[in-house]
């Protein structure tokens, strides 16, 4: 499971600027390619770097919210439209312009329990991942499974207080993000993104008729938006000169 981290919530992004967390990001880099050299701390090296963090808002019915997330990938290269593709049930490899990935690893997904994600904490899905210096349309995120532990004098129906909930398309082309605009990244910067993964927005939960403490039923209807992003150039000091 991977770790969060705390900042204050409006301090976030400029606090995580170009900064790498020990051993979290090192862990959760995609492959040799985002491998950074000893003397450039970024590894940008003129390509882009993108980073995608998640946090959450707060909510009362639930003691946790646990999300499997083993795909993370960004869309479209080159494009000029956010990416608004609606492509459910088919493979994610088919959508149209193709993908980066910036985290991928099934046997291994992203195991965070969203309701931790609150007051400026947030936990790092990727890392710093160098990809293509160009414009990207759009995030999508691939959650295998969801599960739920209900507040204390919650329960479901059968008297039990833990369910695990099907996702609509999550398991095939991802969830998609609701992003402001699209990722137009820059050689030798880091962009970060803040991505909100709301509880109440995205757990639907429908109470008994008669009885205000029993949960009839949970639908899971994905809602990831943007919050926010930063840009910061590579401040390694390396220009690639002799000295």
């Amino acid at each position: 499971m991977r770790t969060p981290f705390h900042a204050p919530a409006r301090e976030l992004l400029s606090a995580c600027r170009n900064r790498i967390v020990p051993v979290l990001t090192a862990a959760l880099l995609v492959g040799g390619t985002a491998a950074c050299s000893d003397d450039s701390p970024s590894g940008l090296r003129g390509t882009a770097g993108v980073r995608i963090l998640m946090t959450d808002a707060p909510t009362d019915m639930l003691d946790s919210a646990w999300v499997w997330i083993s795909h993370v990938y960004l869309t479209g290269p080159g494009g000029t439209e956010v990416d608004d593709e609606e492509v459910e049930g088919e493979d994610d490899s088919e959508l149209p312009g193709g993908r980066m990935d910036l985290f991928l690893d099934e046997e291994n997904p992203v195991l965070v329990d969203l309701l931790t994600l609150q007051d400026g904490v947030t936990v790092d899905l990727t890392g710093v991942v160098p990809v293509e210096a160009t414009t990207w349309e759009g995030v999508r995120f691939v959650v295998d499974s969801t599960r739920l532990v209900l507040a204390e004098g919650y329960t479901f129906e059968d008297v039990s207080t833990v369910g695990t909930f099907k996702v609509p398309s999550g398991r095939q082309t991802g969830i998609k993000v609701k992003l402001d605009d699209i990722l137009d990244l820059d050689e030798d910067e880091v962009t970060t993104v803040l991505i909100d993964f709301p509880v109440n927005d995205n757990f639907r939960i429908q109470m008994h008729p008669q009885l205000d403490t029993v949960v009839r039923r949970v639908t899971f209807q994905p809602v990831l938006r943007e919050l926010g992003r930063d840009d910061d150039s590579d401040e390694s000091g390396d220009d690639g000169s002799d000295g």
